[in-house]
């Protein structure tokens, strides 16, 4: 498979009839040039592309691999060595079913191509995976941040993601590690009944800035019919920094059931009154495609849905909305 031209076919499928220029900006060409420097594996990877839903329009670009995909194998990322390596290495040794997808994460709406964040998705609970993929692109002084963190954290939420961030952080100059938890289905609807449950959670795991655009955001997206995930940046001391972003997750069925579409416009609009989105977000359901394509006597299915929205309040900084795109192909 030729995965650079299945690649653009993905690309011109969500950009086609004028989206470009709205959604994604003029960082496209950042965007292929990350993918080619992105995960090696024979198979295409499943591929991310986040946009703001306000103001002027950005691409920053992910690429995932999931375990089958490098297992048994020494992945490499080009033109680097240590960090990425290392941490390729690694998720490649892992026994199946720990982790879930390892992710290369680019900051390409300002041009960097060549130091992404490594993000890993686990599938269970267990700390010591994370500590060890820690250990592994060389950030051991944050394993204790990670340990304290989640131990704090209410019993009922999941950390389904650890990332770091060569870029943004480093070990000389405050160091966070990022953290994503599931809050689950029984705190979502908790929170849903008591927005002060919801205070009383965040502000036990270091966010005591809690102002109420904050809370009355997040508790919009915990009364929303989808899975609610929330993100912060954690210090050195395990405690959550005065950065958080609140998720929604939608599925492939979400863009074909209308009583889920009518769900997600509802949401939208909300957001939109609040004046946290632009219209833009009525492109969204436009991106959504499954599509077959022929490479001369090979066919690939292809697919892409907008698969997140993200409201994130950072500290002395107005909210801001995006949304990710997530395409994958398959046989």
């Amino acid at each position: 498979m030729d995965c650079k031209k299945l690649y653009e076919i993905v690309y011109a499928l969500a950009a086609r009839d004028g989206r470009e220029a709205v959604l994604f900006g003029a960082d496209g060409p950042a965007a292929r040039e990350a993918f080619t420097r992105s995960l090696s594996c024979d198979d295409f990877p499943e591929v991310w592309f986040e946009l703001p839903l306000q103001g002027k329009p950005w691409l920053d670009f992910h690429s995932l691999v999931a375990y089958k995909d490098v297992a048994g194998k020494q992945p490499s990322y080009a033109g680097h060595d240590g960090f990425y390596n290392d941490g390729l290495s690694w998720f490649a040794s892992q026994e199946p079913g720990k982790v879930r997808q390892l992710a290369l994460s680019y900051d390409t709406s300002t041009g960097d191509v060549e130091s992404p964040a490594v993000q890993l998705l686990v599938n269970g609970r267990d700390p010591s995976v994370s500590l060890g993929y820690l250990d592994a692109v060389g950030r051991d002084d944050l394993c204790p941040a990670y340990q304290t963190f989640v131990q704090s954290i209410p019993k009922e939420w999941y950390p389904c993601y650890t990332g770091v961030f060569p870029r943004r952080s480093t070990a000389s100059d405050d160091p966070w590690v990022r953290i994503e938890c599931l809050v689950g289905d029984t705190k979502q609807q908790a929170y849903e009944k008591d927005v002060s449950l919801l205070r009383k959670d965040l502000a036990s795991i270091g966010l005591v800035d809690l102002n109420a655009e904050l809370i009355f955001g997040t508790h919009m997206l915990a009364c929303s019919p989808f899975p609610l995930e929330l993100q912060f940046n954690v210090g050195p001391d395990g405690v959550a920094q005065p950065t958080l972003s609140a998720t929604v997750r939608f599925f492939p069925a979400d863009w074909t059931n209308e009583e889920r579409k009518e769900q997600i416009a509802k949401l939208m609009e909300r957001l939109q009154e609040m004046g946290l989105v632009d219209d833009r977000w009525t492109l969204l359901e436009e991106v959504a495609y499954a599509e077959r394509v022929k490479f001369g006597e090979e066919s690939v299915s292809i697919s892409c849905i907008p698969a997140f929205l993200k409201l994130r309040w950072r500290e002395a900084q107005p909210p801001d909305a995006k949304a990710y795109l997530v395409a994958w192909a398959h046989s």
